[in-house]
């Protein structure tokens, strides 16, 4: 469309000034309220869809990777109850051997004999000292019993999630 030309000579919708500038022309001078394009105006009416979107995205992972991290937190726990069990027999089986050593020896013999089963050699006398006191002389008047090992319950260490982290996967 061309514009329409005045009596000035000038377009309709514009008037050139005294420097040239165009400015346009309306009746009163209050400008007229700028509308929307219809791409803006979709662009705001969805904005409120965001969190729904991030939320449903949110949930689909949860429900999808749940099932693979209980058994990866079960699991990995069981490693670590297991992998502390075997540590603690190992130190267990290592102590006892000491103990088998020394025992293979003529002076381990005679201390276990001594002290354990309270033997003593021909020749030798025990004596007991007593106090008074009623728990020595019942301490001392029952057989000693050997003494073996025994066995230590394995803790698995815990951390700081270990506690939250059994209630989120039901670990018991």
């Amino acid at each position: 469309m061309t514009p329409r030309n005045t009596k000035q000579g000038a377009s309709a919708s514009t008037r050139r000034g005294s420097k040239g500038s165009a400015r346009p022309v309306s009746s009163s001078h209050t400008p007229k309220p700028k509308t929307a394009s219809p791409v803006a105006r979709r662009v705001v009416a969805r904005w409120w869809m965001l969190p729904v979107i991030v939320l449903a995205v949110l949930g689909f992972f949860v429900a999808t990777y749940y099932p693979v991290a209980k058994v990866q937190y079960r699991e990995t726990r069981e490693k670590t109850r297991l992998q502390a069990q075997l540590t603690a027999i190992e130190e267990r089986n290592a102590r006892l051997q000491v103990a088998v050593d020394r025992l293979k020896t003529p002076e381990g013999v005679e201390d276990y004999a001594r002290l354990q089963l309270g033997m003593v050699k021909q020749g030798e006398h025990v004596a007991v000292v007593i106090d008074g006191d009623e728990s020595t002389q019942t301490a001392l008047s029952a057989p000693a019993s050997p003494r073996v090992d025994s066995e230590e319950a394995a803790i698995p260490p815990v951390g700081p999630w270990t506690a939250f982290l059994d209630v989120v996967f039901d670990v018991e």
